[in-house]
Protein backbone atom coordinates (compact mmCIF):
# COMPACT_ATOMS: atom_id res chain seq x y z
CA UNK A 1 0.00 0.00 0.00
CA UNK A 2 1.89 3.72 -0.74
CA UNK A 3 0.93 5.92 2.03
CA UNK A 4 2.18 9.10 2.93
CA UNK A 5 4.59 9.78 6.17
CA UNK A 6 2.78 8.91 9.34
CA UNK A 7 0.48 12.31 9.50
CA UNK A 8 -0.30 13.70 13.15
CA UNK A 9 -4.65 13.38 13.38
CA UNK A 10 -4.52 9.80 10.74
CA UNK A 11 -7.19 7.64 11.70
CA UNK A 12 -5.68 4.32 10.80
CA UNK A 13 -3.76 1.94 12.91
CA UNK A 14 -0.42 1.07 10.78
CA UNK A 15 0.21 -1.88 13.18
CA UNK A 16 -3.04 -3.30 12.24
CA UNK A 17 -3.68 -4.92 8.52
CA UNK A 18 -6.85 -5.92 7.01
CA UNK A 19 -8.25 -7.74 3.84
CA UNK A 20 -11.31 -7.82 2.02
CA UNK A 21 -11.55 -8.29 -1.51
CA UNK A 22 -13.22 -5.75 -4.61
CA UNK A 23 -14.66 -7.58 -7.36
CA UNK A 24 -13.04 -11.02 -6.27
CA UNK A 25 -9.41 -9.31 -5.99
CA UNK A 26 -7.62 -9.02 -2.63
CA UNK A 27 -7.26 -5.64 -1.42
CA UNK A 28 -4.84 -4.82 2.00
CA UNK A 29 -6.24 -2.13 4.82
CA UNK A 30 -5.31 -0.97 8.05
CA UNK A 31 -7.63 -0.50 10.79
CA UNK A 32 -9.41 2.86 10.16
CA UNK A 33 -9.37 3.01 6.72
CA UNK A 34 -12.82 3.20 4.49
CA UNK A 35 -13.28 0.79 1.82
CA UNK A 36 -12.52 3.95 -0.60
CA UNK A 37 -9.29 5.06 1.18
CA UNK A 38 -8.10 1.25 1.16
CA UNK A 39 -8.94 0.74 -2.61
CA UNK A 40 -7.05 4.46 -3.62
CA UNK A 41 -3.86 3.28 -1.74
CA UNK A 42 -4.13 0.23 -3.37
CA UNK A 43 -4.12 2.16 -6.91
CA UNK A 44 -7.82 2.19 -7.89
CA UNK A 45 -8.95 5.24 -9.04
CA UNK A 46 -12.36 4.43 -11.19
CA UNK A 47 -15.31 3.82 -8.74
CA UNK A 48 -18.19 3.46 -9.85
CA UNK A 49 -20.09 4.70 -13.84
CA UNK A 50 -22.97 7.16 -14.17
CA UNK A 51 -26.54 5.99 -14.07
CA UNK A 52 -27.24 7.08 -17.45
CA UNK A 53 -23.87 6.97 -19.85
CA UNK A 54 -21.35 5.12 -18.07
CA UNK A 55 -19.11 7.64 -17.50
CA UNK A 56 -15.94 6.82 -15.18
CA UNK A 57 -16.66 8.92 -11.70
CA UNK A 58 -13.94 9.11 -8.93
CA UNK A 59 -13.31 9.99 -5.91
CA UNK A 60 -14.76 13.75 -5.01
CA UNK A 61 -15.84 14.76 -1.25
CA UNK A 62 -14.90 11.88 0.82
CA UNK A 63 -17.46 12.45 2.78
CA UNK A 64 -20.91 10.68 2.13
CA UNK A 65 -22.28 13.84 0.15
CA UNK A 66 -21.84 12.50 -2.92
CA UNK A 67 -23.07 9.41 -5.31
CA UNK A 68 -19.61 8.78 -6.63
CA UNK A 69 -18.43 6.11 -5.06
CA UNK A 70 -21.40 3.68 -4.76
CA UNK A 71 -20.32 -0.17 -4.21
CA UNK A 72 -22.24 -3.06 -3.38
CA UNK A 73 -20.91 -4.82 0.45
CA UNK A 74 -21.73 -8.73 1.01
CA UNK A 75 -24.66 -8.15 -1.60
CA UNK A 76 -26.17 -4.99 -0.18
CA UNK A 77 -25.85 -2.12 -2.92
CA UNK A 78 -26.18 1.48 -2.56
CA UNK A 79 -23.31 1.81 -0.13
CA UNK A 80 -21.03 4.71 0.16
CA UNK A 81 -16.98 3.49 0.21
CA UNK A 82 -16.07 6.53 1.15
CA UNK A 83 -17.77 6.55 4.51
CA UNK A 84 -17.95 2.75 4.97
CA UNK A 85 -15.60 1.08 7.36
CA UNK A 86 -13.42 -1.85 6.68
CA UNK A 87 -13.80 -4.82 7.65
CA UNK A 88 -11.89 -8.44 7.79
CA UNK A 89 -13.47 -10.74 4.87
CA UNK A 90 -15.87 -7.74 3.63
CA UNK A 91 -17.15 -8.36 0.26
CA UNK A 92 -16.96 -5.42 -2.21
CA UNK A 93 -18.55 -5.09 -5.42
CA UNK A 94 -18.88 -2.53 -8.11
CA UNK A 95 -22.23 -1.13 -9.54
CA UNK A 96 -23.35 -0.21 -13.17
CA UNK A 97 -20.70 -1.62 -15.28
CA UNK A 98 -20.34 -4.94 -17.51
CA UNK A 99 -18.01 -6.79 -17.68
CA UNK A 100 -15.93 -4.99 -15.71
CA UNK A 101 -15.57 -1.35 -14.25
CA UNK A 102 -12.59 -0.17 -15.89
CA UNK A 103 -14.08 -2.05 -19.19
CA UNK A 104 -17.39 -0.88 -19.22
CA UNK A 105 -19.49 -1.81 -22.74
CA UNK A 106 -22.09 0.34 -21.92
CA UNK A 107 -19.33 3.33 -22.29
CA UNK A 108 -20.41 3.52 -26.18
CA UNK A 109 -23.32 5.28 -25.09
CA UNK A 110 -21.71 8.36 -24.28
CA UNK A 111 -20.06 8.03 -27.61
CA UNK A 112 -22.43 7.48 -29.69
CA UNK A 113 -25.72 8.09 -27.65
CA UNK A 114 -25.80 11.10 -27.25
CA UNK A 115 -28.12 12.35 -30.07
CA UNK A 116 -30.57 9.06 -29.76
CA UNK A 117 -30.60 9.26 -25.84
CA UNK A 118 -31.70 12.76 -25.03
CA UNK A 119 -33.38 13.52 -21.30
CA UNK A 120 -36.79 11.57 -20.63
CA UNK A 121 -35.79 9.50 -23.99
CA UNK A 122 -37.26 6.24 -22.59
CA UNK A 123 -40.70 7.78 -21.48
CA UNK A 124 -41.61 9.05 -25.28
CA UNK A 125 -39.37 6.05 -27.32
CA UNK A 126 -40.94 2.58 -25.35
CA UNK A 127 -44.45 3.44 -26.26
CA UNK A 128 -45.83 1.02 -28.87
CA UNK A 129 -46.80 -1.67 -29.53
CA UNK A 130 -48.04 -2.28 -26.36
CA UNK A 131 -47.81 -5.60 -26.18
CA UNK A 132 -43.56 -5.13 -26.74
CA UNK A 133 -43.57 -3.40 -23.06
CA UNK A 134 -42.78 -6.15 -20.95
CA UNK A 135 -39.59 -6.65 -23.14
CA UNK A 136 -38.51 -2.74 -23.22
CA UNK A 137 -38.71 -3.12 -19.55
CA UNK A 138 -36.41 -5.72 -18.77
CA UNK A 139 -34.28 -4.21 -21.64
CA UNK A 140 -33.81 -0.68 -19.81
CA UNK A 141 -33.93 -2.66 -16.29
CA UNK A 142 -31.06 -4.21 -17.35
CA UNK A 143 -29.25 -1.31 -18.58
CA UNK A 144 -30.01 0.80 -15.76
CA UNK A 145 -30.15 0.56 -11.95
CA UNK A 146 -27.65 0.54 -9.49
CA UNK A 147 -27.01 -2.87 -8.46
CA UNK A 148 -28.96 -5.52 -7.44
CA UNK A 149 -30.53 -6.85 -3.93
CA UNK A 150 -30.16 -10.77 -3.58
CA UNK A 151 -33.48 -12.68 -2.83
CA UNK A 152 -31.81 -14.54 -0.23
CA UNK A 153 -28.73 -13.06 2.39
CA UNK A 154 -28.73 -15.79 4.87
CA UNK A 155 -25.73 -14.26 6.46
CA UNK A 156 -27.56 -10.52 6.91
CA UNK A 157 -29.47 -9.80 10.23
CA UNK A 158 -33.02 -7.46 9.24
CA UNK A 159 -33.56 -6.52 12.72
CA UNK A 160 -33.59 -2.87 14.21
CA UNK A 161 -33.95 -2.31 17.81
CA UNK A 162 -35.85 0.99 18.54
CA UNK A 163 -35.32 3.25 21.47
CA UNK A 164 -37.27 5.74 22.73
CA UNK A 165 -34.90 8.55 25.03
CA UNK A 166 -35.68 11.70 26.78
CA UNK A 167 -32.88 14.54 27.57
CA UNK A 168 -32.37 18.08 28.14
CA UNK A 169 -30.82 19.17 24.93
CA UNK A 170 -29.76 17.36 22.06
CA UNK A 171 -27.16 18.66 19.74
CA UNK A 172 -26.31 17.38 15.94
CA UNK A 173 -23.01 17.57 14.89
CA UNK A 174 -19.65 17.98 16.63
CA UNK A 175 -17.06 19.84 15.06
CA UNK A 176 -15.78 22.57 17.17
CA UNK A 177 -19.66 24.37 17.10
CA UNK A 178 -21.34 21.04 18.31
CA UNK A 179 -18.64 19.84 20.81
CA UNK A 180 -18.52 23.83 22.16
CA UNK A 181 -22.72 24.03 22.59
CA UNK A 182 -22.97 20.43 24.09
CA UNK A 183 -19.60 21.39 26.86
CA UNK A 184 -21.24 24.29 27.69
CA UNK A 185 -25.05 23.23 27.99
CA UNK A 186 -23.80 20.26 29.83
CA UNK A 187 -22.01 22.76 32.27
CA UNK A 188 -24.87 25.08 33.20
CA UNK A 189 -26.78 21.38 34.31
CA UNK A 190 -28.36 20.17 31.28
CA UNK A 191 -28.82 16.38 30.15
CA UNK A 192 -27.07 15.92 26.82
CA UNK A 193 -26.42 13.56 24.21
CA UNK A 194 -24.33 14.35 20.82
CA UNK A 195 -24.52 13.12 17.79
CA UNK A 196 -22.16 12.67 14.56
CA UNK A 197 -21.93 10.66 11.83
CA UNK A 198 -18.67 10.42 12.03
CA UNK A 199 -16.70 7.55 13.79
CA UNK A 200 -14.69 9.97 15.95
CA UNK A 201 -16.02 13.64 16.97
CA UNK A 202 -14.09 16.61 15.92
CA UNK A 203 -15.47 17.20 12.45
CA UNK A 204 -13.30 19.84 10.43
CA UNK A 205 -11.29 20.33 13.54
CA UNK A 206 -9.36 16.79 12.32
CA UNK A 207 -9.14 17.75 8.90
CA UNK A 208 -7.17 21.17 9.20
CA UNK A 209 -4.76 20.16 12.04
CA UNK A 210 -7.05 20.60 14.66
CA UNK A 211 -6.99 16.82 16.13
CA UNK A 212 -5.26 17.37 19.80
CA UNK A 213 -8.16 20.29 20.08
CA UNK A 214 -11.07 18.11 18.91
CA UNK A 215 -9.27 15.63 21.58
CA UNK A 216 -9.60 18.14 24.44
CA UNK A 217 -13.17 19.57 23.48
CA UNK A 218 -14.13 15.72 23.32
CA UNK A 219 -12.76 14.86 27.06
CA UNK A 220 -14.03 17.75 28.45
CA UNK A 221 -17.53 16.80 26.80
CA UNK A 222 -17.35 13.42 27.92
CA UNK A 223 -16.53 14.52 31.72
CA UNK A 224 -18.94 17.10 32.04
CA UNK A 225 -21.67 14.05 31.11
CA UNK A 226 -22.52 14.38 27.54
CA UNK A 227 -23.27 11.51 26.05
CA UNK A 228 -21.94 10.64 22.60
CA UNK A 229 -23.97 9.24 19.73
CA UNK A 230 -20.98 8.06 16.77
CA UNK A 231 -20.91 7.41 14.06
CA UNK A 232 -24.93 8.22 13.82
CA UNK A 233 -27.38 10.25 11.66
CA UNK A 234 -29.53 12.37 12.53
CA UNK A 235 -32.60 11.51 9.48
CA UNK A 236 -35.52 13.70 10.01
CA UNK A 237 -37.19 16.08 12.75
CA UNK A 238 -40.91 15.15 13.58
CA UNK A 239 -42.72 17.43 15.87
CA UNK A 240 -39.99 17.46 18.36
CA UNK A 241 -38.90 14.27 17.67
CA UNK A 242 -35.70 13.53 16.21
CA UNK A 243 -34.96 10.49 14.51
CA UNK A 244 -31.08 9.59 14.85
CA UNK A 245 -29.92 5.98 12.94
CA UNK A 246 -27.14 4.13 14.40
CA UNK A 247 -26.46 0.84 13.04
CA UNK A 248 -29.28 -1.01 13.52
CA UNK A 249 -30.92 1.12 16.19
CA UNK A 250 -33.07 3.80 15.52
CA UNK A 251 -33.01 6.41 18.84
CA UNK A 252 -36.35 8.16 19.03
CA UNK A 253 -34.88 11.26 20.62
CA UNK A 254 -37.40 13.92 22.30
CA UNK A 255 -35.58 17.14 23.81
CA UNK A 256 -37.26 20.60 24.71
CA UNK A 257 -33.75 22.46 23.21
CA UNK A 258 -31.64 21.45 19.87
CA UNK A 259 -28.65 22.78 18.86
CA UNK A 260 -27.81 22.23 15.30
CA UNK A 261 -23.88 22.17 14.29
CA UNK A 262 -24.32 20.61 11.14
CA UNK A 263 -21.44 22.84 9.13
CA UNK A 264 -21.55 23.26 5.67
CA UNK A 265 -21.23 21.30 2.46
CA UNK A 266 -18.26 22.49 0.06
CA UNK A 267 -19.66 22.72 -3.55
CA UNK A 268 -18.03 21.90 -6.94
CA UNK A 269 -17.32 23.87 -9.94
CA UNK A 270 -18.92 24.14 -13.32
CA UNK A 271 -17.04 22.91 -16.24
CA UNK A 272 -15.98 20.53 -19.55
CA UNK A 273 -14.85 17.46 -18.21
CA UNK A 274 -15.58 18.10 -13.62
CA UNK A 275 -16.54 14.61 -14.07
CA UNK A 276 -13.16 12.77 -14.61
CA UNK A 277 -11.64 10.84 -12.40
CA UNK A 278 -9.29 13.05 -10.59
CA UNK A 279 -11.47 16.04 -10.16
CA UNK A 280 -12.19 16.29 -6.27
CA UNK A 281 -12.99 18.78 -3.85
CA UNK A 282 -10.55 20.54 -2.07
CA UNK A 283 -11.58 19.27 1.53
CA UNK A 284 -12.53 15.94 -0.14
CA UNK A 285 -8.43 16.06 -0.80
CA UNK A 286 -7.60 17.40 2.34
CA UNK A 287 -9.63 14.41 4.14
CA UNK A 288 -7.85 11.79 2.06
CA UNK A 289 -4.39 13.06 3.20
CA UNK A 290 -5.25 14.08 6.84
CA UNK A 291 -7.22 10.85 8.09
CA UNK A 292 -5.67 8.29 5.62
CA UNK A 293 -2.29 9.67 4.99
CA UNK A 294 -2.76 9.39 1.02
CA UNK A 295 -1.63 11.71 -1.78
CA UNK A 296 -4.43 12.17 -3.98
CA UNK A 297 -1.99 13.06 -6.94
CA UNK A 298 1.26 14.05 -7.60
CA UNK A 299 0.71 17.17 -9.62
CA UNK A 300 -2.51 19.77 -9.51
CA UNK A 301 -4.22 22.24 -10.53
CA UNK A 302 -6.64 24.36 -8.29
CA UNK A 303 -9.59 25.93 -8.98
CA UNK A 304 -11.12 28.22 -6.53
CA UNK A 305 -14.12 30.45 -5.26
CA UNK A 306 -12.40 31.19 -1.77
CA UNK A 307 -9.61 31.05 0.62
CA UNK A 308 -10.70 27.24 1.39
CA UNK A 309 -8.72 26.26 -2.19
CA UNK A 310 -5.89 27.95 -1.47
CA UNK A 311 -5.68 26.29 2.33
CA UNK A 312 -6.09 23.24 0.02
CA UNK A 313 -3.25 24.17 -1.84
CA UNK A 314 -1.05 25.19 0.93
CA UNK A 315 -2.19 21.51 3.15
CA UNK A 316 -1.22 19.23 0.18
CA UNK A 317 1.53 20.98 -0.71
CA UNK A 318 2.86 20.01 2.12
CA UNK A 319 1.26 16.37 1.71
CA UNK A 320 3.81 16.40 -1.50
CA UNK A 321 1.66 17.09 -3.79
CA UNK A 322 3.12 19.88 -6.60
CA UNK A 323 0.56 22.58 -7.30
CA UNK A 324 1.51 23.95 -10.78
CA UNK A 325 -1.44 26.84 -10.11
CA UNK A 326 -4.02 28.12 -8.65
CA UNK A 327 -7.21 29.87 -10.38
CA UNK A 328 -8.77 32.15 -7.93
CA UNK A 329 -11.87 33.80 -9.20
CA UNK A 330 -11.50 36.48 -7.09
CA UNK A 331 -10.14 39.27 -8.52
CA UNK A 332 -8.87 41.21 -5.91
CA UNK A 333 -8.53 38.30 -3.13
CA UNK A 334 -7.33 39.80 0.90
CA UNK A 335 -3.87 39.15 1.66
CA UNK A 336 -3.37 35.87 3.83
CA UNK A 337 -1.04 33.27 5.71
CA UNK A 338 -2.06 30.29 3.26
CA UNK A 339 -2.08 32.49 0.24
CA UNK A 340 1.42 34.61 1.16
CA UNK A 341 2.75 30.76 1.41
CA UNK A 342 2.06 29.87 -1.97
CA UNK A 343 3.18 32.91 -2.85
CA UNK A 344 7.21 32.30 -0.99
CA UNK A 345 6.61 29.15 -2.36
CA UNK A 346 6.77 29.96 -6.00
CA UNK A 347 3.12 28.90 -7.06
CA UNK A 348 1.63 30.41 -9.85
CA UNK A 349 -1.08 32.39 -8.33
CA UNK A 350 -3.91 33.88 -11.28
CA UNK A 351 -6.32 35.91 -10.01
CA UNK A 352 -9.51 36.51 -11.90
CA UNK A 353 -8.95 34.03 -12.92
CA UNK A 354 -11.05 30.08 -13.28
CA UNK A 355 -11.16 26.50 -14.96
CA UNK A 356 -12.34 25.98 -18.35
CA UNK A 357 -12.34 22.46 -19.09
CA UNK A 358 -10.38 19.11 -17.66
CA UNK A 359 -9.20 16.80 -20.21
CA UNK A 360 -8.04 13.07 -20.44
CA UNK A 361 -8.72 10.18 -21.37
CA UNK A 362 -10.68 8.04 -18.33
CA UNK A 363 -8.63 10.65 -16.30
CA UNK A 364 -7.53 14.06 -15.62
CA UNK A 365 -4.49 14.12 -17.58
CA UNK A 366 -4.69 18.28 -18.01
CA UNK A 367 -6.70 21.44 -17.01
CA UNK A 368 -7.28 24.25 -18.96
CA UNK A 369 -7.42 27.98 -17.19
CA UNK A 370 -8.71 31.18 -18.31
CA UNK A 371 -8.83 34.79 -17.37
CA UNK A 372 -12.55 36.08 -16.54
CA UNK A 373 -14.60 39.14 -17.04
CA UNK A 374 -16.58 41.65 -14.69
CA UNK A 375 -19.17 38.89 -15.17
CA UNK A 376 -17.25 36.03 -14.73
CA UNK A 377 -17.26 34.41 -18.00
CA UNK A 378 -13.74 33.35 -19.76
CA UNK A 379 -12.44 35.74 -22.19
CA UNK A 380 -10.90 34.48 -25.22
CA UNK A 381 -7.56 33.89 -25.57
CA UNK A 382 -6.29 33.95 -22.02
CA UNK A 383 -6.80 30.08 -22.36
CA UNK A 384 -3.54 28.46 -20.12
CA UNK A 385 -3.20 24.54 -19.94
CA UNK A 386 -1.11 22.75 -17.66
CA UNK A 387 -0.32 19.33 -17.22
CA UNK A 388 -1.75 18.25 -14.00
CA UNK A 389 -3.73 14.44 -12.44
CA UNK A 390 -5.44 16.13 -9.83
CA UNK A 391 -7.99 18.99 -10.20
CA UNK A 392 -9.24 20.41 -6.86
CA UNK A 393 -12.60 22.65 -6.74
CA UNK A 394 -13.95 24.74 -4.10
CA UNK A 395 -17.16 26.43 -5.02
CA UNK A 396 -18.07 28.27 -1.75
CA UNK A 397 -20.50 25.97 0.86
CA UNK A 398 -24.18 25.77 0.95
CA UNK A 399 -24.69 25.34 4.89
CA UNK A 400 -25.99 21.82 5.85
CA UNK A 401 -29.70 22.89 7.34
CA UNK A 402 -31.86 20.64 6.08
CA UNK A 403 -32.59 19.82 9.71
CA UNK A 404 -33.43 23.57 10.33
CA UNK A 405 -36.18 23.07 7.05
CA UNK A 406 -37.95 20.64 8.77
CA UNK A 407 -37.82 22.36 11.99
CA UNK A 408 -40.00 24.80 10.70
CA UNK A 409 -37.00 27.53 9.67
CA UNK A 410 -37.11 29.05 6.31
CA UNK A 411 -34.04 30.03 3.90
CA UNK A 412 -33.13 32.93 3.16
CA UNK A 413 -30.82 34.14 0.02
CA UNK A 414 -28.00 36.41 1.05
CA UNK A 415 -26.20 37.61 -2.30
CA UNK A 416 -23.19 38.69 -0.25
CA UNK A 417 -22.38 35.03 0.91
CA UNK A 418 -24.41 34.00 -2.77
CA UNK A 419 -25.95 31.32 -0.52
CA UNK A 420 -28.94 30.20 1.15
CA UNK A 421 -28.82 30.66 5.08
CA UNK A 422 -30.87 29.65 7.48
CA UNK A 423 -33.80 32.34 8.89
CA UNK A 424 -32.87 35.40 11.11
CA UNK A 425 -35.17 33.90 13.76
CA UNK A 426 -35.46 29.99 14.42
CA UNK A 427 -38.53 28.13 15.94
CA UNK A 428 -38.41 28.03 19.46
CA UNK A 429 -36.21 25.30 20.69
CA UNK A 430 -34.17 25.39 17.96
CA UNK A 431 -30.74 26.92 17.80
CA UNK A 432 -27.93 26.76 15.25
CA UNK A 433 -23.95 26.79 15.75
CA UNK A 434 -21.19 27.08 13.23
CA UNK A 435 -20.99 27.13 9.67
CA UNK A 436 -24.50 26.31 9.34
CA UNK A 437 -24.93 29.63 9.88
CA UNK A 438 -23.93 30.20 6.54
CA UNK A 439 -20.33 31.62 8.11
CA UNK A 440 -21.46 34.87 8.22
CA UNK A 441 -22.18 35.24 12.22
CA UNK A 442 -18.15 36.41 12.47
CA UNK A 443 -18.09 34.10 15.34
CA UNK A 444 -15.87 31.75 15.60
CA UNK A 445 -17.21 28.62 15.26
CA UNK A 446 -16.72 27.45 19.25
CA UNK A 447 -17.92 31.19 20.50
CA UNK A 448 -20.93 30.04 18.19
CA UNK A 449 -21.61 27.02 19.40
CA UNK A 450 -20.65 27.89 23.49
CA UNK A 451 -23.28 30.94 22.84
CA UNK A 452 -25.74 28.10 21.25
CA UNK A 453 -25.50 25.71 24.28
CA UNK A 454 -26.13 28.57 26.60
CA UNK A 455 -29.03 29.77 25.28
CA UNK A 456 -30.45 26.04 24.94
CA UNK A 457 -29.88 25.65 28.82
CA UNK A 458 -30.79 28.96 29.61
CA UNK A 459 -33.93 28.11 27.83
CA UNK A 460 -34.70 24.92 29.83
CA UNK A 461 -35.64 27.30 32.68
Amino acid sequence: MSRLPRQPGERIDRSRELELTFDGKRVRAFEGDTIASALFASGRRVFSRSFKYHRPRGLLCCAGQCANCLVAVDGAPGVRACTEPVRAGMKVEHLNAWPSLDRDVMRVTDHVGGPFMPVGFYYKTFIRPRRLWPLYEKVLRRAAGLGRIARRQPGRRWRTEYRRRHDDVLVVGAGAAGLSAALRAADLGADVVLVDEGPEPGGQLLVDGGHERARTLAAQASAAGVELLAPASAIGYFDGLVAVWQGDTLHQVRAPQHVVATGAIEQPLVFEGNDLPGVMLAGGARRLAALYALAPGTTAVVATTGEAGIEAAVALRDAGVTISGVADLRPDPPSSAARARLEHDGVALLEGATIVAAEGRGKVERALLARVDAAGHPLPGSELETPCDLVLVSGGFAPASSLLYQAGGRGRYDPGADSLLPPDELPDGVHAAGAVLGRSDGRDPEESGSLAGARAAHALG
